[in-house]
């Protein structure tokens, strides 16, 4: 159960018939999908989205879900190949941290050798 709002919709076919209109939407609009606009579209929130994204008795949501993040993600991969894309690599970064964010690799040995 959970301990947000309830979940608005019992078919998944419901829940991704809402999530393409909203994309059907952007496309109209000639504008980018992002992650806020489909939780305000679904009227929901990012927790209960994240609850059912990993809900073992639903996997079918699960399965929506990313399928609307990748759709999310490749329209803004897409903006990277523009010349102006720093808006692109903010959002990127920001909205899928674990596959867009800066690497620091710190090397901390001395002339090959562990530090004591």
């Amino acid at each position: 159960m959970s301990k947000y709002a309830p979940f608005k919709f019992e078919k998944v076919e419901d829940f991704a018939k809402k999530t393409e209109a909203y994309f059907a939407l952007c496309r109209k609009e000639k504008r980018l999908p992002n992650k806020a606009g489909w939780v305000l579209h679904l009227d929901t929130t990012r927790e209960l989205i994240y609850e059912y994204r990993h809900n073992k008795e639903r996997p079918a949501f699960g399965y929506v879900i990313k399928q609307a993040e990748d759709y999310i993600e490749q329209a803004w991969v897409g903006r990277l190949e523009l010349p102006s894309c720093v808006g692109a690599i903010f959002y990127l970064k920001n909205a899928f941290r674990e596959d867009y964010r800066d690497r620091y690799d710190t090397d901390i040995t001395s002339g090959g050798k562990p530090l004591p």
